[in-house]
């Protein structure tokens, strides 16, 4: 099979290429696939979109295994799998429309709110003085409404007091300008479910470290500090529970191929629903670890991926 493998690469540590993939891990994407029978080309999406239409109709891949982030607004992971849709390509993972609705922290929390999971509450604003119109009793977590990989997300975004709610929603807003999602802050641990067509649930990854917030620098200045645990310990009555709700926000959502939740469980066991990446990224190798755990390969979890892809057939998959 002819795969064209879109991506990002990261060329720096800048924030705005916080989500991009590093050659080292588009080598070894490539690699994979490769192992499992097909000819894979990388290609990077940056640049002229007439030269990317260009150059995939030279390969003309029966699949494009989708890495790319995409680079402006709130759009931006929905580009690309719009365009191949619209050339006729068979591509990777959710649809357009669910990738646009999932970058939308505030809107996704919604619609996963009125699928009967419990989310944390709160409102997007787009400057301080809609505030006023909001009665928000702290503790609170402000942040990006439109981003991911934690950017934007610091020690100082979480607000205990309403005298510095003003001034953290500002900060946001002056780098963020399209809305800052202020919420109300669950205390508990964190973790991530994440489901794979023809393999189904992945053990789930919890995440320890010694602060109160998994913040950008501990994700990707410091992450030698975030002890990763898989599967993560849990009591049988939480993952259930945990399993019920993740599947009901995928649903809800319109999640296929696969995707990763991230959930809070609080002191008291509570499962607490904070976010939906339908493009889990595949750098960190937490998904590869977990598909290993369960007694598979990453070489399998790719051949789902893009045999879901290609067909739509939930089977068990082979590499």
């Amino acid at each position: 099979m002819r795969i064209a493998l879109t991506y990002n690469e990261k060329r720096s540590t800048a924030e705005a290429e916080a989500e991009f993939d590093t050659r080292a891990t588009i080598d070894a994407l490539v690699a994979r696939l490769a192992r499992s029978g097909h000819t894979v080309t990388a290609v990077d999406v940056s640049g002229s979109i007439a030269h990317l239409v260009e150059r995939l109709a030279r390969i003309a891949p029966d699949v494009v295994f989708d890495i790319a982030e995409g680079e402006h607004g709130a759009f931006r992971e929905a580009f690309y799998p719009a365009l191949f849709e619209q050339l006729g390509l068979a591509c990777t993972g959710s649809s357009p429309s669910t990738r646009a609705l999932c970058l939308d922290k505030w809107l996704a929390e919604r619609v996963v709110d009125a699928a009967g999971v419990n989310v944390p509450g709160g409102v997007i604003v787009r400057s301080v003085d809609e505030l006023a119109h909001h009665a928000l009793e702290p503790p609170l977590i402000v942040k990006p409404n439109f981003e991911g990989s934690s950017k934007g997300i610091t020690s100082a975004s979480v607000v205990d007091t309403v005298a510095k709610l003003d001034g953290t929603v500002r900060a946001c807003l002056r780098r963020y300008p399209d809305g800052a999602l202020v919420e109300h802050f669950i205390d508990g641990r964190d973790v991530s479910v994440a489901w794979v067509d023809g393999l189904g649930w992945l053990p789930t990854i919890a995440y320890h470290y010694d602060a109160r917030v998994y913040d950008y620098a501990l994700k990707h200045v410091t992450p030698e500090r975030v002890r990763v645990e898989i599967p993560a310990a849990l009591d049988d009555d939480v993952r259930i529970r945990l399993h019920r709700a993740a599947a009901r926000a995928f649903t809800a959502l319109g999640v296929s191929g696969y995707g990763r939740a991230d959930f809070r469980i609080t002191p008291r066991g509570e499962v607490v629903f904070l976010e939906l990446n339908p493009l889990p990224s595949l750098a960190d190798g937490e998904l590869f670890a977990a598909a290993t755990a369960m007694g598979s390969t990453p070489e399998v979890l790719l051949a789902c991926i893009v045999r879901t892809a290609r067909a739509a057939i939930r089977e068990p998959c082979a590499a």
